[in-house]
Formats: C-alpha cells, structure tokens, sequence
C-alpha cells in the first residue's frame, strides 16, 4: 500500500539490509565532528562576550551580566579557560554592588592568568572599598611582581598603588609622575602657545583638567583671541564637491556651540579678539552680545556670522555698528535678510581696507546700489577696490555683476569669486536677461572683467533647471563667454551642472584657462566630446591638474579619456562616474603610481563604468607596491583613501575581494555593489 507523503522501501530478494554506498573514513568523521564544535563554542563564546561588551559601554549593566553568564557557561561546558571573561563579569558585578562575586570572578582571572591587569585591579579596590588598605596594598604590590613593567596598564597599577599608599599614611608624599601634568615643567610662556593652537571644544576640556589649567587659560587673553572649531569632516567633500556619496560615508558631525562658551570667550579675550565669529548651531542672545560690547573695541580682522546661527537682525546692526573699524579684512554674513542697500553703503565708508565679503543669498543687496557704495568711497572713477574675493552664491543680481564689471572697474582686483546657483526660489527674483544683453551690447570696447581671477564657482550657472527658472532664454550661457569671465590664469573652475552650455560657448569659454587650471570640475557636460578635448589640449604635453571631475560626460571616449590623463602627471582626486573610461585609463593610472616623482592618486572614483576586474586588480597592485616603496620615506606620506567601483559590468565579486585584501593594509575604502 502507497503512503502519500513517505517512499516506499525496495524490499531485498536476499531478506538483508543493503549495505551503504557511501565510503566510511576511520576515525574522520568524529574528528571533523569534535573539531566543529569547538570551533562554533569559542564562536559563540566571542559573539555573548562582544554583546557584553557592548551593553557595558551603554551602561547596561544587568543585560552585559546576562550575556557574560552565558559564555562563561559556555566555556565551562567545553573547558575553555579564558581570564577575560571573568575580567568583564567582575567589573559589572563591582558596577552592580555585589563586591563578594566580583572578587571570586577577579581572583579566578589572577589564577586563570598570573598576569591579569584587571583582576589584581579588581581585588585590590574592593578591599580598599572594605577599609582593608594593608591586603589591598599586598595585592598590588604582589601584581606588580609578576607584570612586566613594559605590559600596557602596569602605569595605571602603580597610580593605584601610590593612591592607597596615601590612604594609609596622609603625610605620604606620591612619586613625581611627569604625565600627570606636564605643564608643570614648562614655563608659561611656552604652555599659553600651545594652547593657542587649540580649538573652542579643546579648550573647554582643558579647563576643567585641574585649577591650575583652569587659571593659566582664563588669564591668557592670546588664547581666546581666535577661536575656532574643528571641522573633522573629510577634505574630499572641499576637493569634489559633485561627488554626492562621500557625504554619506563621512557625515558632518554637527556641532552646537553652548552660549555659555561663546560668552566665555568674548569675556576672556578682554578686547584682544582677532576674529569675531559666530559658528552655526549658536544661539546667540542679548547677554551674549552685551558680554562682547562690554570689552573695548577689539582690532579684530574678521567677523564672521554662518548661515546657521541664530542670531536676531537687531543684535547683526549692533554687532556691526560696534565692530566695523579700519582694522577689517573680513566680512562674511550669508543668507542674512537685514544686510541690505545700506549696510553696504556702511561696509565700503567704514572698511576701506576689506579683502573678503561674502553677501551670498542676500537679496535686499540691490547690485546698482552695490557699485555705487564702492564708486562713493574711490577717489577715481577707474580706481579698484581692494577687494580680492567675493561670494555671491544664490544672488539675483549676479547678470548685473557681470555686465557692469565689464565697463566699471570697481571689482578688478578679483582673485576669487564664487556665483554659484543652488536655491532656485532665489531665481525667481530676477525677470531676464534682454535688457542686460543689449546693454552690454551698447558697451563700447568691453574690458576683462576679473583679469586676476585664479578661483571661479558657476555651478548650476549652465544647468538646464537652472536656465528654464532663472533666465527667460538660453543667453547665460553666451553672458559668460561674452564676458570673458574665464580669463587666462585661472587655476581653479568650478561648473557643475553644465548641460545647458552648447558646444561653441564651452570652447570659447575654456580655450583660454584650460592650460593653467590645476582644478577642473565640469560635470554633466553633453557637448564636451573628443574633438574640443583634444583642441582644448592642444600642444601642451604637461597640464597642471591636480583635482579632475568630468562625471557625466558621456560624449567622450576611453581613449579621450586616457589622453587627457596622461598629461596630467600631478593628478590627486579623480572622478571620471558614468563616463565611458576603460582599461586604457586604468593603465594611465598605474604608469602614474610607478613614478615616484608625481604625488599619486589618492580619490578615484570610476563608477558605472567600462573597467573589467583584470584592470582594477593591476590597478590595486600598483597602490599595494607604491605604498611598500615610499612608506618608510619621512618626507611623504601616501595612500590611497577612496576607490569606488559600484555598477561596473566587467567587475566581479571574485575581482572585488582581491581588490579588497590589496588595499586593506592601507585602509583603503572600496565601494563596490556588483550589478546582477
């Protein structure tokens, strides 16, 4: 009868069971057995340890317990005698309250290890705690016996022991210990210079170390007098800014000055400030800016108010009318609405001297009102300011900068300048371009505007989006070029975003600054093919690139590609994403790594791309041997930081684990997703 669910047994002719015919190894099969369940005990021995670990770093003392019962039960059960366990069970239990099992668990570990740091820590402070100083102070010393003065922790366990001698005897004096306070034996000339060197946050710490640090950084003035704070966010993001996933893999850490410490510095620094500056996250009220205007008018070179901190239009005037004197260099006040047509007027009479404005995203700034300031305070109409960089990103009035620049020399002092269109409510506050073109149309003999601009920002300027809001017609494009805006000597472009700009107007505009541009970031460039490449290299065999991002521009080819490259022997950061770069790229690159003299690729990202695994591996090969050759060198330093290989067809996952392990040594991070 047929069972639904169950085979049916082939009855034997013979009556005998038929014998198996799958091979028998003597003696295998409970080896391989015994060695398995070892090897998955110490597995999940590790795993409870590590979540112990974890939820003792959390301070969740009675969950890290649990997970240390648990290996420790583990261990037993397979007779593994491991001290670290009983070490991080004896530190919870002593969390916890329960000093008589703390003390089991950290003699266990002593007899476990002989020398277990922790253990005759443990036992020693417990029997302290007890008033048992005497047996604490043999412990200690019995421990100090048996480790080796060179172990990591034996300077911790003579701290502990020149603690309970003091306790014992209070006329005891410790041994000098030159770590605890190196300021001790420095004069303090020499201790206020290194301080000086220091960050806000730093500094807050360092106060709270002891008194004496506490006094020697209030009664030093110098410290205060450029606060700052350190910004640990990767410089990849500043080097290619169009390169949208470092943002992901190293997030800016946000940082919220307290008004607390704004206030500290305004009253420590007692008129000596060098630069007023107001960080984003401050929230900055009438006591904090009254602390300020309470010191003398201090010979400041910068006040500086970021775009996130909040900080009322009454207290900007006060800080303005209190701190503008002869002695600024420096204005920045982005995205502030009560900058307008008359603190202009105010900033260019008060501050002849000013090197740096930055007025982005100011849009009560009227850009007639703007020439006329600095025409009012010039004792010649073709005299230039001394302005030499000015930021105007999200400004409605940038045409109007342009076009007037070309007939008023106002401005021609320019080594940087930043018009970049990112907001695009922004845009909606300038009508069109007619008027402006045939303005500048009627401008006889039209001058170079920025003849001595080095760094230049127009991104989203040429973008589609951009032109369809910002302007009635396609003419931004032509403003630019008939402008002149990228003159000779220009080191640095910027111009993400240049869809928009057709073939002829890119090769006017770049013709003349290609072969001294050290920065070139043209991204989502349609009309930038082989032929306009190879004309705008021209004859020249070296060009000075150093950061090169061509992302998106998918009319060139490999071979354009790699021409471009291997001109550029000083390459660092390259973004070549979603073009059709190949192996002959890949090859520039090592020929580039083999030559010591050029600095070396430390960013490259090729993403969807035409690489195959062979490449890349060479390519990895050649970073792995770089390094070994110029580690050991003390003058450089060198390696490779960031490569990104996501979606490339020809790139497996076989040649993606060999890139890994190539790199590993130098901490390399590879991005990877290999496309099914």
């Amino acid at each position: 009868m047929f069972v639904a669910g169950k085979k049916r047994k082939t009855p034997n002719p013979h009556g005998q069971t038929a014998p198996s015919t799958r091979p028998r190894l003597s003696g295998a099969s409970s080896y391989t057995t015994a060695g398995s369940a070892e090897t998955a005990a110490k597995a999940q021995i590790d795993k409870w340890y590590k979540l112990g670990v974890e939820n003792t770093r959390e301070r969740q003392y009675h969950v890290a317990l649990d997970y240390y019962n648990r290996a420790i039960a583990i261990a037993l059960n397979e007779s593994v005698r491991n001290a670290r366990l009983y070490e991080a069970r004896a530190k919870v239990l002593q969390k916890l309250g329960d000093l008589k099992r703390a003390m089991s668990d950290a003699k266990e570990a002593i007899v476990i290890d002989g020398s277990s740091i922790a253990g005759f820590l443990c036992v020693s402070s417990i029997l302290a705690v007890t008033g048992k100083l005497a047996d604490a102070l043999e412990v200690i010393n019995r421990g100090l016996r048996t480790i080796d003065s060179q172990t990591a922790g034996y300077a911790q366990m003579v701290t502990h022991r020149e603690s309970i001698k003091q306790q014992l005897d209070p006329s005891y004096v410790p041994a000098a210990n030159v770590q605890s306070d190196p300021f001790q034996y420095l004069p303090d000339d020499l201790a206020v210079l290194i301080l000086k060197q220091l960050d806000v946050r730093m500094l807050a710490i360092c106060r709270g170390v002891s008194r004496r640090w506490m006094v020697l950084i209030d009664s030093a003035p110098v410290i205060w007098s450029n606060p700052y704070i350190v910004d640990s966010t990767e410089d990849l993001l500043s080097q290619l800014p169009a390169y949208t996933k470092p943002r992901k893999l190293f997030p800016r850490q946000k940082f919220h000055v307290p008004e607390q410490i704004l206030r500290r510095i305004f009253t420590h620094s007692r008129g000596s400030l060098t630069r007023m500056h107001f960080p984003g996250g401050v929230a900055a009220t009438s006591a904090t800016i009254d602390a300020l205007l309470s010191c003398r008018r201090p010979c400041s070179s910068c006040i500086s108010i970021d775009k996130a901190a909040v900080i009322s239009d009454k207290l900007i005037n006060r800080i303005l009318n209190w701190g503008l004197t002869s002695h600024i260099t420096e204005i920045r006040l982005p995205y502030r609405s009560s900058i307008g047509d008359e603190a202009i007027h105010v900033i260019a009479g008060e501050v002849p001297g000013l090197r740096v404005l930055d007025i982005s995203g100011c849009t009560n700034v009227h850009m007639k009102q703007f020439f006329k300031a600095w025409n009012s305070v010039l004792t010649e109409a073709h005299e230039a300011t001394r302005l030499e960089a000015l930021y105007m990103n999200d400004h409605p009035g940038i045409p109007e900068l342009l076009v007037y620049s070309t007939k008023y020399r106002h401005f021609s002092n320019l080594k940087l300048l930043h018009i970049a269109i990112r907001d695009q409510h922004v845009l909606s506050l300038y009508n069109g371009l007619g008027s402006l073109m045939n303005y500048l149309q009627r401008i006889p003999n039209p001058q170079v505007p920025f003849p001595r601009l080095i760094d230049l920002n127009i991104d989203g300027v040429w973008d589609t989006a951009v032109a369809s809001q910002r302007f009635e017609s396609m003419h931004n494009a032509l403003l630019i070029c008939r402008c002149r805006l990228l003159c000779s000597g220009l080191r640095r472009l910027s111009a993400i975003g240049s869809t928009a700009v057709n073939a002829i107007s890119l090769h006017e505009s770049l013709l003349t600054c290609f072969p001294t541009l050290r920065q070139l970031h043209l991204t989502r460039a349609m009309h930038l093919d082989n032929n306009m490449l190879v004309s705008l290299m021209g004859t020249h065999q070296l060009l000075p690139l150093v950061s090169l991002d061509l992302s998106g521009c998918v009319a060139l080819d490999g071979q354009a590609l790699a021409m471009l490259v291997s001109r550029c022997t000083d390459l660092v950061y390259v973004n070549l994403s979603q073009t059709e770069a190949n192996n002959a790229v890949i090859a520039e690159f090592i020929r580039m790594l083999n030559t010591d003299q050029s600095p070396g690729l430390e960013v490259v990202a090729l993403d969807t791309t035409d690489i195959t695994g062979a490449a890349i591996r060479d390519f990895a090969s050649a970073c792995a041997k770089r390094y070994c050759r110029i580690r050991n060198s003390a003058n450089r330093a060198w390696r490779l930081r960031l490569l990104d290989i996501d979606n490339c067809s020809g790139i497996g996952s076989d040649a993606v684990s060999i890139v890994r392990d190539l790199l590993s040594f130098m901490q390399t991070r590879v991005l990877s997703a290999v496309p099914m």
